[in-house]
């Protein structure tokens, strides 16, 4: 499914092969399939956490409003605009 078809039930997890480390509260990631690293703030850090586990985009937005002080149309847009950069980078799977 591609990320931009993500509905309130699609869900979500990140793939289970790929290398990472926290370094000062925010997360290194390494992609071998892509040869890439990736640098993650404290929110994305965050929703890559949560990713661990298969979670519906409704449940991850009530998860990410309840830890942060942030209205839910920001919320939204920023959340599905990292998961479709996480979808062009091969790093998470939806259903």
């Amino acid at each position: 499914m591609a990320i931009n078809n993500i509905g309130t039930d699609t869900v979500l997890q990140r793939k289970a092969d790929l290398l990472f480390n926290e370094i000062d509260g925010e997360l290194v990631m390494l992609s071998l399939e892509n040869n890439e690293y990736y640098g993650m703030d404290e929110v994305a850090s965050r929703i890559w956490t949560i990713l661990e586990k298969p979670i519906s985009f409704k449940e991850l937005i009530n998860k990410l409003l309840e830890e942060y002080e942030v209205h839910e149309p920001q919320c939204i847009e920023n959340t599905l605009s990292f998961l479709n950069t996480l979808s062009k980078k091969k790093l998470i799977i939806t259903e």
